[in-house]
């Protein structure tokens, strides 16, 4: 979502709990560009390890779910009158690594001369992220 010409968006998160008419739990994360990101719109699929490995999931095939997009749009719209419209200016899926004990994986990555990984910082990462 875009903020209309002009209009200043305050730089915080926001953490939304469910909204059982919709089946979110939305994430608003506001962009220095006038954007708004969501995330949070339910019904996510739980990947496992084998089937990244096996390449079920390659990277550009991953897809929004029309349907949990046309939910979040719903439920955003309620609380933003400015930002919230019908259909997003942009619609992405991605792989978002959760590690089972909930912590980041940082350092050097064994082998690879001047690497280093820094992931699995679940939604803290995008708010993170340059």
């Amino acid at each position: 979502f875009k903020s209309p010409e002009n209009a200043a968006i305050a730089p915080y998160a926001l953490f939304c709990g469910e909204d059982d008419r919709y089946g979110t739990h939305l994430e608003v994360y506001p962009r220095n560009s006038g954007e708004v990101y969501l995330c949070g719109i339910g019904g996510s699929e739980y990947v496992s390890a084998e089937q990244l490995q096996a390449g079920v999931y390659p990277p550009g095939e991953v897809h929004a779910d029309p349907k949990r997009v046309e939910a979040a749009a719903k439920a955003f719209s309620e609380m933003s009158k400015s930002l919230g419209k019908p259909v997003p200016d942009t619609v992405q899926a991605c792989m978002r690594p959760c590690p089972p004990d909930a912590m980041p994986l940082m350092g050097k990555v064994p082998h690879i001369a001047g690497a280093y990984i820094s992931a699995g910082h679940n939604c803290w990462g995008i708010l993170w992220s340059p």
